[in-house]
């Protein structure tokens, strides 16, 4: 009971006092062993050497594992160290334990018996036997909040959940230049996947509207995957607001449906309940739910609106005077949501897509590079946020109105 009493206050802790920086968070729990208090307390190690966490999962994996990553230490050098069992007043040599600190070490003239030398109180464990040492581990462990551990990255630039969705860390090179990217892959043929575009607000809001952190809409819609969403206003007067017509799946009703007779209003992304994706070029012939329902047969699942216009048909359809001066000259993080046909006869596959360092134009001609059909355009910048697999791999920016998120059914 007292162990968990630990546990709670240092989740209170986590969940309220550490900087948003997740460089800064990474840096100060650096050899730290992690518990995630929100989700069936899965332990995690930050290896000290690169500040990456790393799963412990089952006794006889974090056994491995703590092996995988020891350091070899010689036994004159380990013999200066201090066990957790010798009297307090007894420090050793605090120089070269405070240089091991959050570190496995490995007795190599010793049968390689394993130790962590914890860094709270820079003393050893003896890892033992797998269950020993995972046991040991986890009484050493520190509380933290999902929220917080999504800000340490996981050790690799690839992961993947299935068959059916991974993230990745990598360039695109265009005739503008290379640019690195995040892009989450999301295969429609998945059986267990709902789509969801999700609202602060569930009616219209002509400003200083309501808006949360893309962590709030994850962790109420239970998702493996999520983006931020359309453009809105930033300033005073009209705080969050926003012109785009977008469909609240939770509450299944679309907001700023009015927006949508004009054919300025840019192009519409929708899928049906069956996870087929639909494009239109515009907001005019998207029509509303009534005309989307009665045009494909189908339900509406999620649907969000933007613009300008990206690519269709595989082609850049950037237009000129829907550029404004920021989106053709301002380096920043550019996003997207885009889609690829299968030639196979499948549904289809879905990116969420992050550009660094671009303009719009750069955008597009990025997602040319990616050969996908069609692409819808989100907010971008200190809006930006994205997430895959309980990990944030853009952080967190500001808070926003609207979401798309992609959950696999509960079975």
């Amino acid at each position: 009971m007292i162990y968990f009493r630990i546990i709670l206050i240092a989740f209170m802790f986590f969940g309220f006092g550490v900087s948003a920086n997740a460089t800064s968070l990474s840096n100060s729990l650096s050899g730290k062993i992690l518990l995630n208090v929100e989700k069936k307390g899965e332990a995690w190690y930050v290896y000290p050497l690169n500040n990456k966490r790393y799963y412990l999962g089952r006794p006889s994996d974090a056994f491995a594992l703590m092996r995988e990553l020891g350091l070899g230490i010689k036994e004159l050098e380990f013999q200066k160290l201090v066990k957790e069992n010798m009297p307090a007043d007894i420090v050793g040599d605090l120089a070269l334990a405070k240089k091991l600190s959050g570190k496995i070490i490995l007795q190599v003239e010793k049968n390689g018996e394993a130790w962590y030398v914890n860094p709270d109180n820079l003393r050893i464990y003896y890892l033992g036997r797998p269950n020993d040492a995972f046991q040991i581990m986890r009484k050493l462990s520190l509380g933290i909040s999902r929220e917080n551990l999504a800000k340490i990255h996981k050790y690799g630039y690839e992961e993947a959940i299935n068959k059916y969705s991974k993230y990745e860390y990598t360039e695109l090179t265009t005739s503008a230049g290379t640019f690195k990217a995040d892009i989450i892959t999301i295969e429609l043929d998945n059986p267990n996947l709902e789509i969801i575009t999700d609202t602060a607000n569930t009616a219209d809001c002509p400003g200083k509207c309501t808006a949360k952190k893309l962590t709030d809409y994850i962790f109420a819609n239970d998702a493996f995957a999520a983006m931020n969403g359309t453009y809105f206003d930033t300033g005073a007067a009209k705080r969050n607001y926003y012109f785009a017509p977008v469909w609240n799946s939770r509450e299944k009703v679309l907001l700023n449906k009015d927006q949508i007779k004009y054919w300025t209003t840019g192009p519409v992304v929708a899928f049906d309940t069956e996870n087929n994706f639909y494009y239109y070029p515009d907001s005019i012939s998207f029509g509303g739910v009534e005309n989307f329902e009665k045009t494909t047969g189908k339900k509406l699942q999620a649907a969000m609106n933007n613009k300008p216009r990206l690519v269709e048909d595989g082609m850049n359809q950037l237009v000129v005077w829907q550029v404004d001066s920021k989106q053709e000259n301002a380096k920043a993080m550019r996003n997207a949501l885009a889609f690829k046909k299968d030639p196979n006869g499948g549904k289809g596959t879905i990116y969420l897509v992050i550009v660094h360092d671009a303009t719009v134009i750069d955008l597009a001609e990025a997602l040319k590079v990616m050969k996908v059909d069609t692409a819808l355009n989100l907010d971008v910048g200190y809006s930006s946020a994205l997430w895959y697999n309980d990990e944030l791999m853009v952080p967190l920016g500001r808070d926003i109105p609207n979401a798309i998120l992609f959950r696999e059914k509960s079975l």
